[in-house]
């Protein structure tokens, strides 16, 4: 009899084992393709910089300091540490979507607002609970914002009254009432207005920048958490995350030889191997910036124009569809005591060639169109201890 409770006990793991494995596959194969959706739908064509006559919204890519073969502060990620099975989990991807399924849904007070075209927003944060104890999980979020440019229902719209289009409050504490996308009132005090797609291709108005109209140049990230608001847990994608690793291709990287296995730029290996591959073999997925030798341009550390260069290898590196709105803004945003250079018609860097490209006040941190992004999301069941990936690949049509 004991031998049977033996063995019923272990074919009872095994089953639970089994189903928790099932289920976490589940959910890993709903998210990536709810990402490759959005994804398909980007309003946005990367080729930077874009104008906000275009009408195109925008793509964001932010690259955290942590990849898998270092954390956050440059220490190399081995099998004895206490993260070794954390990875990438501090990249952000934020851009404008729009649905061929059906209108996006949201929140408005209560009730349901509709529309074909969102901001989204993906990102890992800390989770609450942490079922491992010494390992610090993620939570992978899907924050979704609806791009509404005119709102023709109350508070937003008070019959008789001006003006109107128009909400009192304060972000992010407003989204907990409303899923739609947001900035400040530049004439009005207090008060938010919805955003179109071409108020999206300015970077101050977006999701998780800046709070105040007219942020400080280039407004960076912020407010990457849910202060002010109680939705926390309706965009949970995923739990027990330990990779959200966002990766760029670069057609001009070169793949190296370590032994028999090929490694790449952002790959631990990559600085001791020393046999290329054959003449032609070029292009591969690496994480943005990876480089500080800047071999290739999206390996490098970006444009300093931008302000938004990535510095020491701590340090962010961003890919930004850009806005050519702030060349003529009217905001000395390179503070030479000169306002937008590059269209006052004067020639101001004495080259003889008034308002020409060497007088931008601005540039977007890679100027280089983006052919392709690889997204590897990994999971960590604390029930059978396994580990599960799943990729996803997207090629743009710019």
């Amino acid at each position: 009899m004991g031998a049977v409770a033996s063995l019923f006990g272990v074919f009872s793991r095994a089953s639970t084992n089994s189903q928790a494995i099932v289920g976490l596959s589940s959910r890993m194969r709903s998210t990536a393709n709810r990402l490759r959706q959005d994804l398909v739908g980007l309003t946005a064509p990367l080729t930077p910089p874009l104008s906000r006559e275009s009408d195109a919204g925008y793509f964001e890519l932010i690259e955290g300091p942590w990849t898998d073969a270092f954390d956050g502060s440059g220490n190399l990620i081995t099998g004895s540490s206490t993260t070794a099975i954390l990875a990438d989990t501090d990249d952000v991807l934020l851009f404008t979507t729009r649905s061929s399924t059906g209108p996006f849904e949201g929140n408005y007070a209560g009730n349901q607002i509709e529309s074909s075209t969102a901001e989204v927003a993906w990102f890992c944060r800390p989770s609450t609970t942490q079922p491992v104890p010494g390992l610090q999980l993620q939570t992978l979020y899907r924050r979704q914002l609806l791009v509404v440019g005119y709102v023709g229902a109350p508070p937003f719209y008070v019959a008789g009254s001006g003006p109107n289009n128009q909400v009192a409050g304060t972000i992010p504490a407003i989204y907990s009432t409303y899923d739609i996308s947001l900035r400040s009132d530049p004439t009005v005090s207090g008060a938010l207005v919805p955003n179109t797609l071409a108020d999206l291709t300015n970077r101050e108005n977006r999701f998780f920048h800046g709070p105040t109209w007219a942020a400080a140049f280039p407004s960076t990230l912020t407010n990457l958490t849910f202060d002010g608001t109680t939705r926390e847990g309706e965009d949970v994608v995923l739990t027990n995350v330990i990779a959200f690793d966002v990766r760029v291709f670069d057609p001009d990287a070169t793949a190296r030889v370590n032994g028999s296995t090929v490694v790449y730029p952002n790959e631990q290996t990559y600085t001791t191997a020393t046999a290329l591959l054959p003449v032609g073999f070029t292009g591969c997925f690496l994480d943005l910036g990876c480089s500080t030798a800047a071999a290739t341009v999206l390996s490098g550390t970006g444009n300093s124009k931008s302000r938004l260069a990535k510095t020491g290898i701590a340090g962010t590196a961003t890919y930004d569809t850009w806005s050519t709105a702030y060349e003529t803004n009217g905001i000395d945003d390179d503070g030479d005591a000169i306002v937008d250079d590059a269209t006052n018609g004067v020639d101001n860097d004495g080259d003889n060639i008034p308002d020409d490209a060497d007088e931008t006040e601005t540039a977007p941190p890679y100027s280089r169109p983006l052919r392709a992004i690889e997204i590897r999301i990994r999971c960590y069941d604390p029930t059978s201890r396994e580990i599960r990936q799943t990729t996803v690949r997207h090629t743009f049509t710019n």
